[in-house]
């Protein structure tokens, strides 16, 4: 049994694909390619240094969370209770936005 390939061809005509292209066209065409690449190499550029800065935050923000935790009672001695509460909730904001920072670069 052989079996016969049939292959349709239909030429219908789409605006979105001119027959033709001058040169006018075809340079206004590259014109455009070149600044969407450029743009986007821009993008590339403020993602890379947002990367940076959260990067550098969330050093900072371990590094301050560490000391919070070595200083265990002594935070409290020069602290009303208020104080205490308010950096224990800054501790607990700082452990969650580490974590979402985590979430988001996952």
């Amino acid at each position: 049994m052989t079996q016969v390939l049939q292959i349709c061809l239909s030429i219908d005509f789409d605006p979105a694909f001119p027959d033709a292209l001058s040169q006018h066209q075809l340079n206004a065409l590259l014109k455009a390619a070149t600044e969407g690449a450029l743009a986007r190499e821009g993008r590339v550029d403020e993602d890379e240094l947002l990367r940076a800065a959260l990067s550098a935050w969330a050093d900072q923000t371990k590094e301050l969370l560490m000391w919070l935790e070595s200083q265990g009672d002594e935070v409290s001695r020069t602290r009303t209770p208020k104080q205490v509460m308010a950096l224990g909730s800054l501790r607990t904001h700082m452990v969650m936005s580490l974590k979402a920072l985590k979430y988001a670069e996952s």
